[in-house]
């Protein structure tokens, strides 16, 4: 197996501490950076390789630090400007994450969203989806994608449910790999059908 050109990120961010439903806990960090680290591992993902990726905290800096930590060039496509991105979309205070989206941020290649700004309305974040999987394509017509991913609709227009539909992940791929950040769950392969939620959703 070659070293992929491009893999796409999508999945959820770490909960915030009043989440309601607990999707991605930060005590699950841990195994889904375990099962990143195998995925990126399997793929041979180095130098060859660049990794696209919106830069929130959970699912696209684990990815991010690890393919990183591989060689990897690293490509942050942030739906809003660097400090509004941060504050939405990164920081919970207490944490490290600003931290870590600050020195994943020094080593790659930072791009933001045109037209945009820290008023854009929450639509942003599915042109920044479409945007992701057009710098991917671009590089490889058929990127790798780690995602990471419940399975269920999300809280708005823009998520990780709004990526996998337009991804259009079918029928089982090696070249795609599905971690679900809940507690008791593992990474899985696609299947025909099983990510193809009715309606986008928000990460």
């Amino acid at each position: 197996m070659s070293a992929p050109r491009a893999v796409l990120v999508t999945g959820h961010m770490v909960d915030l501490p009043d989440r309601a439903s607990p999707r991605f806990p930060q005590d699950q960090v841990p195994r889904v950076t375990a099962e990143v680290r195998d995925v990126l591992r399997a793929w041979q993902v180095g130098p060859g390789s660049t990794v696209v990726c919106g830069g929130a905290r959970g699912a696209d800096l684990i990815v991010a630090e690890e393919a990183r930590a591989r060689g990897a060039h690293v490509v942050l496509c942030l739906a809003l400007p660097r400090e509004d991105f941060v504050r939405r979309s990164v920081d919970i205070p207490g944490t490290d994450w600003a931290e870590r989206f600050d020195r994943v941020a020094a080593a790659a290649e930072v791009r933001v969203l045109d037209g945009v700004d820290g008023g854009a309305p929450d639509d942003v974040f599915a042109r920044a989806n479409a945007w992701m999987v057009e710098v991917a394509r671009r590089l490889d017509p058929h990127p790798h994608a780690v995602v990471v991913w419940d399975g269920r609709r999300g809280d708005g227009p823009g998520g990780t449910a709004d990526m996998v539909a337009l991804l259009g992940l079918g029928a089982p791929d090696p070249r795609v790999r599905v971690i679900d950040p809940t507690p008791g769950h593992r990474e899985a392969p696609v299947t025909r059908g099983a990510g193809r939620p009715p309606t986008p959703g928000r990460r």
